[in-house]
């Protein structure tokens, strides 16, 4: 009976010696965690209903998408998001429980973006980048534009090819804490071959980041959602490409002219859904086209682009090159 005792208090020793010690890694990795970002993280609660609608967009109406008249739908919450907490008495049971994906999310909220909703319509001419003379003009017949309107999918394949542009994927490249395309309900605005062209938008120059609208195209067409619109629901405090969607063809960024109101000017600028091969980036401009825009300015820079990669510099700079597609009447 003697023995059985001191087995049990040895066990009872051995356990308390192990919790001691992973307290004490874990108060050592959060202490370095906060003396790297020169801040620490206080109480941080992610909550099963954490996203939650707006209940109206930056732009002067609700949005008028032909698929979300009169309805409002019901909040998109992705399974990855529990109640946690991060703080500093946070304790881990275990090693294997520490959330570290939940721990970058809530450190990269820290330094999240602040908008002055007041002052995004000024300046709207305002730019740093200057675009090179087109080096192709591309005119695509009436025809070939006319098909788009007739295509039709139920959901965004992997395996159809969609829009004449590519298949479908989900968005990669993310944090799963910034996939939440329910949160942006009423900032998206949809349109789908033959529904013609945006409206609202805020005009303004290509380049000017407080006009810039990202853009997204799956099997119901393309969505746009201002970027710069406040949303306290992602990492950044702004609306970014896994907001808007979580599955898609292809992505980038988009400008709508000034003084011509079929005129756009559009990129391939997208880190969660990047451009696979420069026919992505030119039947995108097409489908464009049979939204009834008239001209199409598209940010395709002259090489190939399984060499060198699409990046930064062929949408920004001082040298960008372009293609203009027009529809041959």
């Amino acid at each position: 009976m003697f023995a059985k005792l001191i087995v049990n208090a040895e066990i009872d020793d051995a356990v308390l010696r192990q919790e001691t010690a992973l307290k004490l890694t874990t108060r050592q990795f959060r202490l370095t965690i906060n003396l790297e970002n020169r801040a620490s993280i206080a109480m941080l609660k992610i909550p099963v209903n954490f996203a939650k609608h707006r209940h109206h967009p930056l732009t002067t109406k609700p949005t008028d998408s032909p698929y979300r008249q009169n309805h409002r739908p019901a909040v998109r919450v992705m399974p990855q998001r529990q109640a946690r907490y991060v703080h500093d008495d946070f304790i881990a049971p275990d090693s294997g429980s520490f959330n570290y994906q939940l721990f970058e999310f809530a450190k990269a909220r820290q330094q999240r973006m602040k908008v002055d909703v007041s002052r995004l319509n000024e300046n709207p001419r305002a730019t740093d980048t200057e675009l090179l003379p087109h080096w192709r003009t591309i005119l695509v017949p009436k025809k070939r534009i006319e098909a788009l309107k007739s295509h039709e999918y139920h959901y965004c394949s992997p395996s159809i090819r969609m829009w004449n542009i590519g298949y479908g994927r989900s968005v990669e490249n993310c944090n799963p804490y910034d996939v939440n395309p329910g949160a942006i309900d009423y900032e998206r605005i949809t349109r789908a071959p033959g529904k013609g062209p945006f409206d609202p938008v805020a005009r303004g120059a290509y380049g000017n980041r407080n006009f810039k609208y990202l853009w997204a195209i799956d099997h119901r067409g393309m969505h746009i959602a201002r970027e710069m619109t406040p949303c306290e629901f992602g990492s950044r405090g702004i609306i970014t490409h896994s907001l808007l969607v979580d599955k898609a063809i292809v992505a980038g960024e988009i400008f709508f002219d000034i003084d011509d109101p079929y005129k756009v000017f559009v990129n391939f600028g997208s880190g969660r859904f990047p451009l696979r091969d420069v026919k992505e980036a030119e039947h995108t401009a097409e489908f464009l086209l049979a939204l009834d825009y008239r001209t199409v300015i598209a940010m395709i820079p002259n090489r190939d682009l399984k060499q060198i990669p699409y990046g930064m510099g062929d949408r920004y700079g001082s040298n960008v090159e372009s293609v203009v597609f027009r529809r041959d009447e």
